[in-house]
């Protein structure tokens, strides 16, 4: 016997006398990316809507259940209610919204995103005042796919101009 043959007989009987064990449970880690971008693009919808004055499109971004919870307000709790929020008076418009989100967590079909926002709205053909504040969203992902607002909550940060002394 050659020394190849030596090696290769107990390699064969070994491999002939064992079951290769199976392959270890692949545990499917979420796109987190994916996701982020998602709630990215839902932010920037809601965006465009509430300078649309599209109060339908703006809704529809919040959970069925979804709630909102406006600085110095009570809860506004499902898509009646939140219609009513964002329905601006007559002869008013937002020329300008946009959110920054700070840092967005996914964990499952849920996400946590909070960051800042910023505005301009007043009279329409008039002057556009600019705002400004902080926020907190919990998203979820409905049995759909989409990435909706469950839980938004934001308040108006402090004009340098205002008295906020105590």
């Amino acid at each position: 016997m050659t020394c190849s043959t030596k090696l290769l007989v107990p390699l064969l009987l070994l491999a002939l006398g064992c079951e290769p064990s199976p392959a270890p449970p692949v545990t499917e880690k979420p796109d987190t990316q994916a996701a982020v971008d998602s709630i990215k693009a839902q932010a920037l919808r809601f965006s465009q809507a509430y300078m649309d004055g599209d109060i339908e499109t703006l809704v529809s971004i919040y959970a069925e259940d979804g709630v909102a919870a406006p600085g110095g307000r009570d809860f506004i709790r499902g898509r009646d209610a939140l219609r009513q929020l964002w329905q601006l008076p007559e002869g008013r418009e937002v020329t300008h919204h946009q959110s920054t989100p700070e840092e967005i967590i996914v964990e499952g079909k849920y996400a946590y995103d909070w960051g800042y926002y910023e505005g301009a709205a007043g009279p329409v053909d008039g002057e556009q005042r600019p705002f400004n504040g902080k926020y907190v969203i919990v998203w979820r992902q409905d049995d759909d796919g989409v990435w909706r607002m469950l839980q938004d909550m934001w308040n108006r940060m402090p004009d340098p101009e205002e008295d906020t002394a105590p």
